[in-house]
């Protein structure tokens, strides 16, 4: 047999029932034929029944009358399938040789053609969906069927196009994996797609604005949001949360209310928070929790013109602190400014009279337990892992806080939680 560098997959039927004839078998044998010269493999693998390896004789015979030979071992070797009409059974081996071709042979660069015409109704589409599955390419022989089978001389080898089926799929993975925050993966997955009628622009905008707002880029996530189309079909689930979405970043970015625009920055980065521990990173998590409980505070000092990173002690006279605490915080003046962290912000709203003040006071003890163990993290001071139980205390705390800052809190929340696609692919009903 001829060859090329490639290997082919084909499929062998078991006949029309079992009382098959040999000219029936003979038949069948001269359709394989056919396409084997016709693709000229290096290796062929038949997948066969214990009934069809008759057929593999008769192929043998047609070379020997074209003066050449198919030599079993060399040219070609035969895989049984028990169970012909099982689709996991036949599945599994046909991806058994792809394995072996593909993975485990390390020498060698094949290319893999998988022939799917003969077999039985199950074994044919096992081979597809396997050739699917791996990307391989797919071919079936057709011709004039006028005689309910492809007549002799007709035959024409078909190669399937399947790039719909495809991009369907990359459609499906990257909607898993935008509810899992895996946006790089969405961009890297959508870059693939060539169905114009897939609006992917607006999906790759999409998924470049949560991208950037997961990473506190809230520029870069109004400017991408913005140019989703949030009215095709692909998006039809998620459209009014991109409208909620879209209205929070916009807040962010052009509200004229300073403390607006810093409750929707604190309800991103809550909910960033959230979606960490979601992810089972509860250090990571923390962490950002803890930089949203130090600014509750400075959002709450910013109601009073005080910034924690430059103290104005005149303003802190005019609202009546005391002399010791004004005192503390001179022994801090560094550079001509005193600056001040978490506690120390919640400590001067203390001494302002303030609630969330008062509510530190009041929940010190558990407080500082919490911001221990956060100080202790890997991803703080300490080489210690977090929990579960750790964050849910500490979010506990944070959300309570927050509430206190802004009677909308709960609203802001909300708008800033990432859209999510309805995992039952409702689109396909209308594509």
């Amino acid at each position: 047999m001829k060859r090329k560098e490639v290997v082919l997959f084909m499929t062998v039927g078991t006949g029309t029932n079992l009382n098959s004839s040999e000219e029936s078998s003979k038949t069948l044998a001269r359709k394989l034929y056919y396409t084997i010269e016709k693709i000229r493999p290096i290796h062929v693998v038949f997948f066969a029944s214990d009934k069809s390896k008759e057929t593999i004789g008769y192929i043998e015979e047609l070379f020997t009358m074209d003066n050449d030979e198919f030599i079993a071992g060399e040219d070609y070797q035969i895989v049984e399938i028990s169970a012909i009409d099982d689709l996991n059974t036949c599945f599994e081996a046909y991806e058994s040789k792809i394995w072996e071709f593909d993975y485990i042979d390390d020498e060698n660069d094949y290319k893999i053609i998988m022939d799917y015409t003969s077999g039985t109704k199950t074994m044919s589409a096992a081979m597809a969906s396997c050739g699917m599955f791996y990307s391989k390419d797919l071919i079936s022989v057709g011709g004039d069927r006028s005689t309910g089978e492809v007549s002799r001389g007709t035959e024409i080898i078909n190669y399937q196009n399947i790039y719909k089926i495809y991009d369907k799929f990359v459609l499906m993975r990257t909607r898993y994996n935008f509810n899992a925050n895996r946006f790089m993966a969405c961009i890297d997955m959508l870059n693939y797609i060539v169905d114009l009628n897939i609006h992917k622009e607006s999906l790759l905008h999409l998924c470049k604005a949560y991208y950037a707002w997961d990473n506190m880029d809230f520029e870069e996530a109004y400017d991408n949001l913005r140019k989703v189309d949030a009215n095709h079909i692909e998006l039809s689930d998620i459209k009014n949360d991109i409208k909620f979405n879209l209205k929070a970043l916009g807040n962010i970015m052009n509200s004229r209310s300073v403390n607006l625009k810093n409750c929707y920055i604190l309800a991103s980065l809550i909910n960033n928070s959230i979606r960490r521990s979601e992810e089972f990173k509860y250090d990571d998590a923390i962490a950002r929790l803890y930089r949203s409980f130090e600014l509750i505070a400075q959002i709450e000092l910013t109601k009073y013109n005080i910034k924690s990173s430059d103290i104005d002690v005149s303003i802190l006279k005019q609202n009546n602190v005391s002399d010791e605490f004004i005192l503390e915080l001179e022994k801090t003046r560094e550079d001509g400014k005193i600056r001040i962290g978490l506690e120390k912000d919640f400590l001067l709203l203390n001494e302002l009279g303030n609630d969330l003040g008062k509510y530190f006071i009041e929940n010190k003890s558990k407080i500082k337990d919490l911001t221990k163990k956060r100080n202790y993290s890997i991803l703080a001071h300490g080489l210690d892992s977090l929990t579960k139980k750790d964050f849910d205390e500490f979010l506990k705390i944070v959300l309570n806080l927050s509430y206190s800052l802004d009677k909308d809190m709960k609203k802001f929340l909300n708008q800033t939680r990432f859209a999510k696609f309805d995992l039952k692919l409702k689109f396909n009903k209308n594509s």
